[in-house]
């Protein structure tokens, strides 16, 4: 039965394409990723397409998960109508749930066209596996349910398109100063972030003043999602160069806190990036050796690294030479850790210019 219910779909959209002019040029949400029970605002630009010029009359004919406005294809029902908003951009608003009357459950995408009162004008389908891809897109809590800390969506974005950061409270991080504990942000009435862009160059401050705007949507089981554009949201100007996005999590009062691992701020990075790698010479050490630590390709935004390296009671601490692509720390081990007799490990602490672990590691000495 399902193989005829595919079949039956496949020949609708091919009919259907057949009298069809134009590709949709961009599809955009806002939120950018929702769940099916929650309500959502799809836009559409029509540029390109039969409907391009039009300011009235454009309607919605979709055929999956269900087919709401079914037999009306030669006079759309007004609830498929869209609202226009400029140029050849027009929204719909809907609840996913209430438009196509099934369960959430049952919703795991979108088939549809746009088309005029009649249907002699439509553009081409839009589906999920469009090539490129339309962005009409449910999210799968089960990402963020799992370990992760964080996921954001689209991962391509633009600052003047919605994106959508999502965490995963019982997951992050507080009490760094002191004793870190996992999952203590899950504890809080409400979630808020304070952020801020290009290592908080510009920010949005979490206080008394910002409460509804820093606010984030909370979706259950500890899940959070704070949806913005981020030209709005952060007041950029006009061609500001976005490198980042920097971020913290805490309760309206600061009482619960999250950050990411290490107790380190959340970064989400727009720059490609080579992949940075830390290395020990020599690779096995004793405390009557001289330590070389070396870390190439490093990220954009780190122009100096620290190091704390603590040994028994001895606490060395200095900075490493270079510049990003290359940058190295000597250390005598010799002189300081002579009267160390009993140790058997040191542990190195490792940080960026922003703050930033790079690396918190116990290392063994090798037995004189």
């Amino acid at each position: 039965m399902k193989k005829i219910i595919f079949v039956f779909l496949i020949s609708t959209v091919l009919s259907l394409s057949a009298m069809a002019a134009g590709r949709i040029a961009e599809i955009w949400t806002q939120p950018a990723v929702f769940k099916a029970d929650e309500s959502v605002s799809w836009f559409f630009d029509v540029t390109g397409t039969d409907l391009e010029g039009l300011t009235e009359g454009v309607y919605m004919w979709t055929w999956f998960p269900t087919e709401p406005d079914a037999g009306h294809w030669s006079n759309s029902s007004e609830f498929a109508a869209l609202t226009y908003v400029e140029g050849n951009l027009w929204r719909f608003d809907l609840t996913p749930t209430d438009y196509y009357g099934v369960e959430a459950s049952t919703i795991t995408a979108f088939y549809g066209l746009l088309k005029n009162k009649d249907g002699s004008k439509a553009t081409d389908a839009f589906a999920p596996d469009q090539i490129p891809a339309n962005d009409i897109r449910l999210y799968s809590l089960s990402t963020i349910k799992g370990t992760a800390l964080i996921d954001y969506y689209p991962k391509d974005f633009t600052v003047d398109r919605p994106l959508s950061v999502l965490i995963n409270a019982n997951n992050t991080w507080s009490g760094c100063e002191t004793s870190p504990i996992q999952g203590d942000l899950a504890n809080a009435a409400n979630v808020h972030m304070h952020g801020g862009v290009n290592f908080w160059n510009i920010l949005v401050e979490n206080n008394a003043d910002n409460l509804e705007k820093t606010e984030l949507t909370a979706l259950g089981n500890g899940i959070y999602r704070m949806d913005m554009i981020l030209e709005d949201y952060f007041s950029l100007p006009s061609g500001y160069e976005l490198n980042n996005i920097n971020m913290v999590f805490s309760d309206a009062t600061w009482t619960h806190i999250g950050k990411d691992q290490s107790c380190n701020d959340f970064l989400i990075n727009t720059l490609e990036e080579p992949v940075s790698e830390l290395k020990f010479f020599p690779q096995k050490f004793s405390r009557k050796d001289l330590l070389t630590i070396i870390r190439t390709d490093n990220e954009s935004y780190v122009s100096a690294l620290t190091y704390t390296i603590t040994a028994g009671t001895v606490v060395l601490t200095g900075s490493f030479e270079g510049k990003s692509d290359e940058m190295r720390a000597y250390i005598d081990l010799v002189t300081p850790l002579k009267d160390q007799t009993t140790i058997d490990k040191i542990n190195v602490v490792i940080k960026d210019n922003t703050g930033r672990t790079i690396t918190n590691t116990d290392i063994s000495l090798v037995t004189l």
